[in-house]
């Protein structure tokens, strides 16, 4: 699993989901980078998406992510996520805080896309649907162990 230390956090990647979609979005812009010329990419949506989560990631969750800006309900009360801040109007950056004794750590868990309220394929309601189905366990401990598990599989 992707780590790395922020504002005193260690910051996770789960590796099924968002580890994915971060190296696949990684890999595109690379490639956007090698084949436009600096100022087209520099204002390609893609590459504005990637600063954006990347800027998400390593400042703006570490510097409190227990901000009430961040704060979902109801089901997903455990959770956080990140809108706007410089993301486009209908993506959301999913993930898990814990702040124990042992551990300070951030679990980015997943992006999603789109945010279109009341239809069948909107991120929080696909993200709900995932907690109920227990894709992200509940402890910190049982959440790494679970994403360094599906990692050895991925390899």
């Amino acid at each position: 699993m992707a780590k790395f230390n922020s504002n005193g956090w260690e910051v996770y990647f789960h590796p099924q989901l968002f580890g994915r979609q971060y190296q696949e979005l990684f890999e595109r812009v690379s490639r956007l980078q090698e084949q436009l010329p600096e100022a087209v990419y520099k204002t390609h949506a893609t590459v504005k998406l990637f600063a954006a989560i990347t800027v998400a990631i390593e400042t703006k969750i570490p510097s409190d992510p227990f901000a009430s800006h961040f704060a979902l309900t109801g089901a997903l009360k455990r959770y956080g996520r990140v809108k706007k801040m410089g993301l486009p109007e209908r993506y959301r950056l999913f993930f898990r805080a814990f702040d124990t004794e042992q551990l300070k750590a951030i679990v980015i868990l997943w992006l999603g896309f789109p945010r279109k309220e009341g239809a069948k394929d909107d991120c929080y309601q696909v993200f709900t649907k995932m907690i109920e189905r227990g894709t992200f366990p509940d402890s910190l401990d049982e959440l790494v162990a679970d994403c360094e598990a599906n990692e050895d599989e991925a390899e």
